[in-house]
């Protein structure tokens, strides 16, 4: 195989990995919302919806060619899913002292 060839096969190999990525990332936040939506602080959906986060914000940096515009995107996203999961725990927090009967 020569040299042309092989770097070739490696650019092809390169993007479709790139392009798994980003499906799987992208699946990663839709989930991660979709339970974030569901659940409530403490819930097993909240810490599903954590975990989505986690991978998808761990997965972004691995894809090296991503365009700005996809990248932005997804960091986008990214950004809305912390802050849904964000006021699930102030809205809990927010619960539990009206419960409780203490002033905040």
């Amino acid at each position: 195989m020569s040299g042309i060839s092989k770097t070739s096969k490696l650019a092809m190999l390169r993007a479709k990995t790139d392009r798994e990525l980003l499906a799987l990332i992208r699946m990663e936040l839709d989930r991660g919302l979709a339970l974030a939506n569901a659940g409530v602080k403490g819930s097993a959906s909240h810490a599903q919806a954590e975990e989505a986060f986690e991978r998808a914000k761990a997965l972004l940096p691995t894809v090296p060619n991503l365009n700005r515009w996809d990248r932005a995107t997804l960091e986008a996203a990214l950004s809305g899913l912390r802050v849904k999961l964000d006021a699930l725990a102030e809205s809990r927090a927010l619960q539990y002292r009206a419960g409780s009967g203490s002033c905040a």
